[in-house]
């Protein structure tokens, strides 16, 4: 697994269309795809994507199959097994999904034929065989279900022997080829450059840089929720888990006048994240639990978007009791967006990119991943138990949420438009110890939109694999939201590029 200079791999595509022509280049697109190619494979692959996406025919000849083989595009590395540079992959794919002809529907389309085509592969007896399959598996994961190979991925570390330096390399470089569509897991691929580092030279000199990145002298790190061991060197000295606290708070449920019906006194658990520049990140202990995501057919002003109602199991988390501030981001972006400034304001004006973009940041800085919500996680985070319209009760006023006041939802009376946003942590948290989940700033999530629950993942996990991947959900509302909008089970599409003025996000962890 090589990396050529971009000017070479610049080089070798144009003489490769130069030579055979656009056809031949759209059949290397898609043999991109693969972590590695037979002849049995290409062949499919020629024969099962002969149309782009709007079903315009592609032309490709069958012997654009050899063609691409004994080009400089592949590399031979064993009995008809062929290689592309990882350079070059990445490169290829993607124009494939810059192409509006393929795009993000044609990455889907090969995951799910590159499943189709290991199925029977992992139930080989021959160990050659398997191997070549389990990674073609993750490869067809990895761009559209990043979050479960990153998770598989770190179950293969973590069964290793420290000692079996041949498979380290080997799962070390199998882990960097998805560095790509893995980038959101950042301290994967730390590890996995460490350990390659380690095992190649049997001690912690070159790999030290990777470790320090991860974890101060602990016996293991967290990964993709995973808890992995580190070289004997590191783990002699003593661990320091990230201690948590409790804290305490008062939670209110109102009626459907808006009238506080109930008081009473909770507690939850979480831990704190220095995130430089002084400025730290409170991150609250979301038990595990199963809820019903969506709204009934009954709930006042509700969309056919938020159903059907469905069951839905939720791992316990860690999630941001706050959305994230502008002290925060500036600490770890160097900038501040915001139209409205404040450093314990809701940092705002962030596109569904440059969330990612933190998350990677934060997540490189501290050793454990940061990523954005998963719809069903923030549902049920928001949720907190209840069953309500909103966490607070039957509606919403002005005194529990900022949100555009002059409109109304069930019997409650009218309030403050405020026009802008507030400092967090200005009205009553949730159950679960959560403030701000209703009004301020729409929260982005990680999943892209559907029109309906059907086939949604029943695990928590994040829907990412159909339709319009250039739009991305939103939840919560905003300062500048109608009250229903802000409800528990509305959900809003909303482009990934979109940077506005009541647009921020909130953070989760997974188990530290």
């Amino acid at each position: 697994m090589t990396k050529i200079r971009p000017e070479v791999v610049n080089r070798r595509i144009e003489s490769f269309e130069k030579r055979f022509g656009q056809a031949h280049l759209y059949l290397a697109y898609h043999a991109a795809f693969p972590i590695a190619l037979t002849p049995d494979l290409l062949y499919r692959l020629w024969a099962n994507f002969q149309r782009d996406i709007h079903g315009a025919v592609l032309n490709i000849p069958w012997i654009a199959v050899a063609d691409l083989l004994l080009s400089s595009l592949c590399d031979e590395v064993g009995h008809e097994l062929y290689e592309m540079d990882l350079a070059l992959r990445n490169v290829l794919l993607s124009r494939l999904q810059e192409d509006k002809n393929f795009g993000q529907q044609r990455i889907n389309e090969l995951s799910e034929f590159l499943l189709d085509y290991v199925r029977q592969k992992l139930k080989s007896d021959d160990p050659d065989t398997q191997e070549f399959a389990q990674a073609q598996h993750w490869i067809a994961l990895a761009y559209t279900r990043p979050t479960q190979v990153a998770h598989e991925l770190a179950l293969a570390f973590s069964k290793l022997d420290l000692k079996d330096k041949a498979n380290l390399v080997r799962l070390a470089s199998l882990t960097e080829t998805f560095a790509e569509p893995l980038a959101e897991f950042q301290p994967l691929l730390i590890y996995a450059r460490g350990m390659a580092k380690f095992a190649r030279a049997g001690n912690l000199t070159d790999a030290e840089p990777q470790f320090d990145e991860l974890v101060e002298g602990g016996k293991q790190i967290q990964v993709a929720g995973v808890s992995l061991l580190l070289p004997e060197q590191i783990r002699s000295s003593p661990t320091t888990p990230k201690p948590l606290q409790t804290f305490q708070f008062e939670v209110v449920t109102v009626n459907v006048r808006g009238t506080i019906t109930k008081r009473r006194n909770c507690q939850a658990n979480y831990f704190v994240e220095n995130v430089g520049n002084g400025a730290t990140l409170e991150m609250v202990q979301i038990p595990g639990g199963t809820f019903t995501m969506g709204s009934p057919t009954t709930e006042a002003q509700r969309l056919d978007n938020e159903g059907p109602q469905h069951q839905v199991t939720v791992p316990m988390f860690f999630m941001g009791k706050y959305e994230v501030t502008q002290a925060q981001y500036q600490a770890i972006m160097g900038n501040n967006p915001s139209c409205f400034k404040g450093e314990t304001r809701p940092v705002e004006q962030v596109s569904w990119d440059e969330a990612i973009e933190f998350c990677k940041k934060l997540s490189q800085k501290t050793g454990r991943t940061y990523r954005l919500p998963s719809e069903a996680e923030w549902e049920y985070a928001c949720r907190a138990g209840t069953t309500t319209p909103f966490y607070f009760g039957e509606t919403i006023i002005t005194d529990l949420a900022n949100y555009y006041g002059h409109y109304t939802y069930a019997s409650a009376p009218k309030g403050q438009y405020r026009q802008q946003t507030t400092n967090i942590g200005q009205f009553p948290p949730n159950s679960f110890g959560l403030y701000d989940m209703h009004g301020n700033v729409w929260e982005w999530c990680l999943d892209i939109y559907n029109n309906n629950y059907n086939r949604v993942p029943t695990d928590g996990s994040a829907w990412v694999s159909e339709n319009d991947h250039d739009s991305r959900i939103m939840r919560g509302g905003s300062w500048d939201s109608y009250p229903r909008k802000c409800r528990c089970a509305y959900r809003v599409r909303n482009a990934r590029a979109d940077r506005g003025n009541d647009v921020g996000f909130r953070l989760v962890c997974a188990v530290v």
